[in-house]
C-alpha cells in the first residue's frame, strides 16, 4: 500500500528553499553542508513506500525530501543531530530515529508526534541499525558493541538481548538486521573472531549469519555469510557462504546455502558462482532463488530440487540487482558506468523507463523498492514518449556540500571560504551567495591545506610515509613528493609555512618532519618530542613552530637551525592539543586539557590562563585578523548536546561572547579578513557563519 503522508514541516523557513537557514542556533548567518550519515560518511536514505518522499538521516538531523521536486521540505530532531540509524514501519506511518546518545524515538510521520522514547542506560549504548517489525510492534537494533535488541514499542521495555558470546573486541560489527516477513524471526550478520564453518574439520573468521526468536532472544540458527534474505513465506532463509572446497585463509563467499529455519537444517548449497555473491532473493513464491556476483553472473536456482535453473552470463557489469515482481517475473537492475537499466530478465528485454543516473534518488528509490518504483516508472512512460537524458536528478541537493571542515580557511579577499572535501579535493564556498563555486582537486586526497597570503593555495596528503604537495591550481601533477623511511610513521598532523616553502608533519613517534617543497629538500628533522605529535603552528614569518605532544611538553623550533628554542612554561605536565599564533607573531594561544593558555611569544611569559568548563576542552583556536580577539571551540564529551563557541578579549582574557552551535566537536575556526564573520567548522560536516559585529564592532 502507497502512502502519502507529507511529513510535518519543522523548522522551514518559507523564504529559504534550500535549508541553509533552517533551525539555526541563535546567532549563526548560516549553515553550509546539510552534514553526513556519520555511520558510512555519505548521506543515507531512508525511503518510505510510496517514494514520495524521502528522508536522509544526517549528522545535523533528520532531512525530508519531496521527491518530484528534490527540494527539502523540513528538518527534524535538530535538538541534538547526530542520527545514527532509521527506519520505516511496514506502512509508512511511523518513523523510528535513533541517534548518538542511545535515544530511540518512534514519531508519527505526519504530526511529527513523539509517540515513543526509549534510551538504555549502558554507556555508548549508540545504535547503528534499527528496523521495525511488519506488526510495528517491536523494534530491533544493533548498538556500538554489537549486541542485537529487541525493544516494545508500547512499553518502552526491551524484550530480548541477543549477545554472541565471547569475542576479541567488542564492536560496531552487525552489517544487515531485519525481521522475517511474519515477524516471527529476527536475523543478523556479525563479525565472529572464531567460527567454524560447515566442514567438521574448518576453521574460518567469517561474517556469520544468526537468526533468533525476537521475543525471546533464543538461538535457532547460525552459519557463515555475509548476507541472507528471508523467503516471502518466512520458512526458509539464503545467505551467501564461503566455497566449502576452498582455502580458508583466502575466503571468497561465492556459494549460497539455504535454510529451513524451523527444523535448523540446510536443505540445499549452490555453488556455481566463481567470484563474491552480492545480492540474493527469493520468488514470491519461495520455489525459486535469484543470485547475482562479481563474476558478471545472474543465476537463478531451483530451490526444492537443489539445481540450477537458469544462468545469465552476457553482462558487462558486476553490479547487477535481481528482484521478483509481484507477479513473479524476474526482473535486473544492471548499474553501468553513467546509467541504470532495467530488464525482464526471463523476456531478455530492456524496460523503458526514465534514464537513471546511478547515483540518483530515484536509482535509490528503485534498489530499495523495486516493485513499486517498477511499477510507478511504467505508468509514467509512453511509447512515444522521449526520454529526456539531460535532466538526471542526483544527490547534488543532499551531497553538494560533503565536506570535512578542517581546516576552515577565508581567502584573503574575504569572498570566499575554503575548506576540505569529505573525501577529496577543497571546497570552495561564494560567502555572498552561500553556495559551493566549485571543487580543487576533486579527485585528490587531501590531508591539510592553507591559504597563502597571496590568494595560493597549497593541499598536502599524508599517507604510508609518503607525503604529496599540490598547487591547488594546478591538479594534474603534484609540485613536489617525499618518501620517510618504514621506522616513520607520517600522521596527519601537517602544517604549511605562511612563505609558502615549506611543510611541518608530525609523527607518532615525536620527531617533526619538515620539507622545504621549493627546493624539494628534506630538512633537519626537530628531534626532542618522544610521543605522538598532537598539533604543529608555524609564526607567521615561518620562522619559528610550536608543538605538542603525548609527551605532554610544549616545545618552540627555530626552524633555520632546526633546534629547540625552549619549552612553553605549564603548572604541570599538559599535551597541547591546539596552537594558534596571533597575526603579528607576539601571541601564542595554547588549548590543553581544561584550560586555554596565552603565552608571549618573544618573552614565553604566560599572559593568562583560564580553567575550562569539565568536558570543554578547547581544541579549535582561531585570532581574529586584527589580533585583539581569540576564538576557542570544544570537543563532544558525553551528555553535551551543542558545542562551546567562545569569543575572548585578548588584552584581558575576559569571554565576552559564548555560542552554542554544532551538536559535536568543533575542528576549525576563522575569521574573515575584516573580522565580522566568524566560520565554525564541525565534525558534523558542516560550516557555521556567525556574525562577529555585535560583539567587536564592525
Amino acid at each position: 500500500m502507497k502512502q502519502n503522508r507529507r511529513p510535518a514541516p519543522f523548522n522551514v523557513v518559507p523564504s529559504d528553499t534550500e535549508g541553509i537557514t533552517w533551525a539555526l542556533p541563535e546567532g549563526a548567518i548560516v549553515r553550509l553542508g546539510k552534514g553526513i550519515d556519520l555511520s558510512s560518511g555519505g548521506p543515507k536514505l531512508a525511503l518510505p513506500p510510496g517514494g514520495k518522499y524521502l528522508a536522509v538521516q544526517t549528522s545535523i538531523g533528520l532531512w525530508w525530501y519531496e521527491m518530484s521536486s528534490r527540494s527539502p521540505i523540513a528538518l527534524w530532531e535538530t535538538e541534538r543531530g547526530m542520527i545514527s540509524a532509521t527506519d520505516f514501519s511496514q506502512n509508512g506511518e511511523w518513523i523510528a530515529i535513533a541517534n548518538y546518545d542511545g535515544v530511540v524515538k518512534v514519531m508519527d510521520v505526519q504530526s511529527g508526534k513523539c509517540l515513543a522514547q526509549m534510551k538504555r542506560t549502558e554507556e555508548h549504548n549508540i545504535y547503528w541499525y534499527i528496523n521495525f517489525s511488519p506488526d510495528r510492534k517491536w523494534i530491533a537494533t544493533a548498538n556500538w558493541h554489537g549486541i542485537v535488541e529487541v525493544l516494545d514499542v508500547h512499553r518502552g521495555v526491551c524484550l530480548a538481548e541477543m549477545d554472541r558470546g565471547e569475542r576479541e573486541v567488542e564492536s560496531a560489527d552487525i552489517s544487515q538486521l531485519e525481521f522475517s516477513p511474519n515477524g516471527q524471526y529476527i536475523a543478523a550478520i556479525g563479525d565472529n573472531p572464531k567460527v567454524y564453518s560447515t566442514r567438521d574439520d574448518g576453521l574460518v573468521n567469517p561474517d556469520q549469519v544468526h537468526i533468533w526468536d525476537p521475543e525471546t532472544g533464543v538461538p535457532i540458527v547460525k552459519f557463515a555469510g555475509s548476507r541472507f534474505t528471508f523467503s516471502a513465506d518466512s520458512r526458509l532463509v539464503a545467505g551467501t557462504a564461503p566455497d566449502e572446497s576452498g582455502n580458508d585463509t583466502d575466503r571468497v563467499d561465492r556459494c549460497i546455502s539455504v535454510w529451513d529455519i524451523a527444523k535448523a537444517k540446510r536443505i540445499a548449497h549452490f555453488a556455481a558462482h566463481s567470484d563474491w555473491v552480492d545480492a540474493i532473493t527469493f520468488s514470491p513464491c519461495s520455489n525459486f532463488l535469484a543470485s547475482s556476483s562479481r563474476d558478471e553472473s545472474l543465476r537463478v536456482w531451483d530451490v526444492a530440487k537443489g539445481v540450477q535453473k537458469t544462468a545469465y552470463t552476457d553482462f558487462q557489469t558486476p553490479r547487477i540487482a535481481p528482484f521478483y515482481s509481484t507477479e513473479g517475473e524476474l526482473f535486473a537492475i544492471v548499474d553501468g558506468q553513467d546509467t541504470i537499466e532495467v530488464w525482464n530478465m526471463e523476456r531478455r528485454e530492456k524496460i523503458e523507463i526514465p534514464e537513471l543516473h546511478p547515483r540518483s534518488i530515484d536509482a535509490a528509490w528503485f534498489r530499495e523498492f523495486p516493485q513499486l518504483a517498477l511499477a510507478d516508472m511504467r505508468a509514467d512512460t509512453t511509447p512515444n514518449k522521449k526520454t529526456e537524458t539531460g535532466n538526471i536528478h542526483t544527490f547534488s541537493a543532499i551531497r553538494e556540500s560533503a565536506c570535512f571542515p578542517d581546516p576552515v580557511m577565508f581567502l584573503p579577499n574575504g569572498k570566499t571560504l575554503a575548506t576540505r572535501g569529505y573525501r577529496n579535493g577543497i571546497v570552495l564556498w561564494d560567502v555572498e551567495s552561500k553556495q559551493v563555486r566549485e571543487t580543487l582537486l576533486k579527485d585528490t586526497r587531501i590531508t591539510s591545506f592553507t591559504v597563502l597570503p597571496s590568494g595560493n593555495m597549497l593541499a598536502a596528503y599524508s599517507q604510508d610515509n609518503n607525503v604529496k604537495v599540490w598547487d591547488a591550481e594546478k591538479p594534474d601533477a603534484s609540485i613536489a613528493e617525499f618518501t620517510e623511511t618504514d621506522q616513520v610513521r607520517l600522521i596527519w598532523t601537517i602544517a604549511f609555512a605562511p612563505t609558502g616553502d615549506l611543510l611541518a608533519v608530525g609523527s607518532r613517534e615525536g620527531p617533526i618532519h619538515l620539507w622545504d617543497f621549493i627546493r624539494k629538500e628534506h630538512l633537519k628533522p626537530l628531534i626532542g618530542h618522544t610521543e605522538h605529535i598532537w598539533s604543529v603552528c608555524f609564526s607567521p614569518d615561518g620562522k619559528r613552530l610550536v608543538s605538542g605532544s603525548d609527551d605532554r611538553i610544549a616545545r618552540l623550533w627555530d626552524i633555520e637551525s632546526g633546534e629547540e628554542i625552549a619549552t612553553l612554561p605549564l603548572d604541570e605536565p599538559r599535551t597541547l592539543m591546539e596552537i594558534a599564533f596571533s597575526p603579528c607573531g607576539n601571541l601564542i594561544a595554547g588549548g590543553l586539557f581544561g584550560e586555554l593558555r596565552l603565552w608571549n611569544a618573544d618573552t614565553l611569559t604566560t599572559l593568562f590562563a583560564i580553567p575550562q568548563p569539565q568536558s570543554q576542552n578547547p581544541y579549535a583556536l582561531a585570532f581574529s585578523s586584527c589580533g585583539k580577539y581569540l576564538a576557542s571551540g570544544t570537543w563532544w564529551e558525553k551528555g553535551m548536546e551543542k558545542m562551546a563557541i567562545r569569543l575572548w578579549d585578548v588584552a584581558n582574557g575576559e569571554n565576552i561572547a559564548t555560542l552554542w552551535g554544532h551538536p559535536t566537536d568543533i575542528q576549525s575556526l576563522a575569521f574573515s579578513p575584516d573580522s565580522t564573520l566568524l566560520a565554525t567548522g564541525g565534525f558534523d560536516c558542516s560550516i557555521l557563519l556567525w556574525d562577529m559585529k555585535p560583539f567587536i564592532g564592525s
